[in-house]
């Protein structure tokens, strides 16, 4: 019998990521046994059922170990109860928590908080003369081109960028993407319509019934909500809001039935500070949402829903909002993919899994 070809050797580095990669894809501990014969460059050899050869990747599992903890990443022991046919008792098994492999998030230090913020990563104060040191620094080296600190300064500002948008200028720079020739029409027609209190006519796609429709609206107020434009306004006998990117065409009324009064109690702030599931005048409708790290630190730190249950030991966290519009909830959930998932209502949950069935349809 021909013994069994060898499996390509692979580097350290590799084997590290092939151990971290296997670890942070498990939210409970995993027996040593179970990595060495899973992770590709302990498996080989482990597998051999070789006393010497097994008790070498031992010590090649332990080395890495202790490699690892000295740059900062803590593989944590555990002791893991088992029940076998003939044995009962506690093996070591090993847990990588996310709060421990990623980078604490960065604040702008400004004094002592007034109540504990519920994240369950560490937070790194920095001074807002340091923030704009780190920024020119990194720019600066991003200017001199192809150099090897490059990606590592590209790396720090997509990091300020993510932990501080509104302090480095990253909310700016999205603002800044072109629109096209249609769009500006339509913003200059409904800008005109606000300023001289006029009715438009509109070709409106409505993405819930997937249809166009020809709708009149009388424009209150343009707000700018998540990078996107929109327009509070009265049709058909309700205040509705309109995304501006959805109008294919606008025109003003020109003539005496074509004026219209703005009320007295309307108030474009009463929309500001609504998420697009919110923009809308229907009732609402209470959803629960579990959330996994590191998409749940994000969401808690734009104050996005209510915090129901306190954060799980993976940083995950059970998040309750009150949804106005679903097909705008929904658009905002498919991103986080697998990541998320929808506790109550049930219907909701149907529905998100059929978007998510209609989105892998258009790319098998």
């Amino acid at each position: 019998m021909s013994p069994r070809p060898r499996a390509r050797r692979v580097s350290k580095a590799e084997r590290w990521l092939n151990l971290l990669a296997f670890l942070l894809d498990r939210r409970y501990p995993v027996s040593r046994e179970q990595i060495l014969s899973e992770v590709e460059d302990y498996r080989d050899d482990w597998l051999t059922r070789d006393r010497k050869t097994q008790e070498s990747v031992r010590r090649k599992f332990e080395r890495d170990k202790r490699e690892l903890r000295e740059l900062g990443i803590v593989i944590e022991p555990r002791a893991q109860k088992i029940q076998a046919e003939h044995t009962a008792g506690e093996v070591e098994a090993y847990l990588l928590q996310p709060r421990d492999f990623y980078l604490p998030y960065l604040e702008v230090a400004a004094g002592p908080r007034s109540q504990p913020r519920p994240y369950s990563l560490p937070s790194l104060p920095v001074t807002l003369e340091e923030l704009a040191m780190l920024r020119r620094a990194a720019e600066r080296v991003l200017s001199l081109g192809e150099t090897p600190l490059g990606p590592s300064a590209a790396s720090a500002l997509r990091k300020l960028s993510f932990d501080l948008p509104a302090m480095t200028g990253a909310e700016r720079e999205s603002l800044a993407a072109p629109v096209d020739e249609t769009f500006r029409k339509v913003f200059a027609v409904l800008r005109y319509g606000i300023e001289h209190r006029r009715r438009i006519a509109c070709r409106y796609y409505s993405i819930g019934r997937d249809t166009e429709e020809d709708r009149d609206l009388e424009p209150y107020a343009l707000m700018l909500i998540w990078g996107h434009w929109y327009c509070v306004g009265r049709s058909r006998d309700a205040i509705r809001v309109f995304r501006l990117s959805r109008m294919r065409r606008a025109e003003a009324y020109i003539g005496g039935d074509g004026g219209y009064e703005i009320p007295r109690d309307f108030s474009v702030r009463d929309y500001l500070d609504r998420a697009p599931w919110e923009l809308s005048e229907s009732p609402p409708v209470s959803v629960r949402i579990r959330l996994a790290f590191p998409h749940s630190r994000w969401v808690m730190a734009e104050g996005l829903g209510r915090v129901i249950e306190a954060l799980d030991g993976a940083g995950g966290a059970v998040l309750e909002f009150q949804v106005r519009s679903v097909d705008p909830f929904l658009r905002w959930l498919l991103p986080f993919g697998t990541q998320v998932e929808v506790l109550s209502p049930v219907s909701l949950a149907a529905l998100l899994e059929t978007e998510r069935h209609r989105v892998r349809a258009l790319y098998s």
